[in-house]
């Protein structure tokens, strides 16, 4: 689909990055690629246990250098790319995203409550004493990614209560409304 601009989601875990980019390349008849999936595929581990199954730094070092050849890819062939929020720590991923933005490609940020960011991701459940304060250390993460992500972003959508088809819709309706890309 080349000559269509890339739409790049980014959103912190939960908020449906892979599901709606999904709906999204089905509705534009655009090629999808996933960072997470990619990555674990490069590291040749499953997706949920990639960063359980690598070093952190060793993680980070390659989510990077994936999501800059992913942005790339998606700039020139025009596809959705789902990136999530983990990769916004790198200068050089928000470099790459802004660049993107002033060549006319979308970023859309994707958010929802955190509460159901905490249930999309197993965190609503009782959880013993002994696990510490996961739920709160999962809030604060969730605030720095969220204001990365709006910092990146053309546009902000809310999954909260949207199935991925609806999100997708929601995002093509404001990539078509003039005023929704600064």
């Amino acid at each position: 689909m080349s000559g269509a601009p890339a739409i790049v989601l980014i959103g912190p875990p939960g908020a449906g990055c892979t599901s709606v980019a999904q709906a999204l390349a089905g509705k534009r008849g655009a090629p999808c690629a996933d960072l997470a999936a990619e990555i674990a595929a490069r590291l040749g581990t499953p997706e949920e246990l990639a960063l359980v199954a690598t070093p952190e730094a060793d993680y980070r070092r390659a989510e990077e250098a994936t999501a800059l050849e992913l942005i790339e890819a998606s700039r020139a062939s025009g596809s959705v790319l789902a990136l999530g929020s983990g990769c916004l720590g790198s200068k050089r991923v928000r470099h790459a995203l802004a660049s993107l933005r002033e060549q006319g490609g979308a970023v859309v940020a994707l958010t929802a409550s955190v509460r159901r960011l905490a249930t999309r991701n197993g965190l609503d459940a009782p959880r013993s004493v002994a696990l510490g304060t996961i739920h709160h250390e999962f809030t604060q993460m969730l605030r720095a990614r969220e204001a990365q992500c709006r910092g990146a972003a053309s546009i902000v959508v809310d999954t909260s209560e949207a199935e991925p088809a609806g999100a997708a819709d929601e995002i093509l309706t404001l990539l078509d409304t003039p005023t929704a890309r600064p």
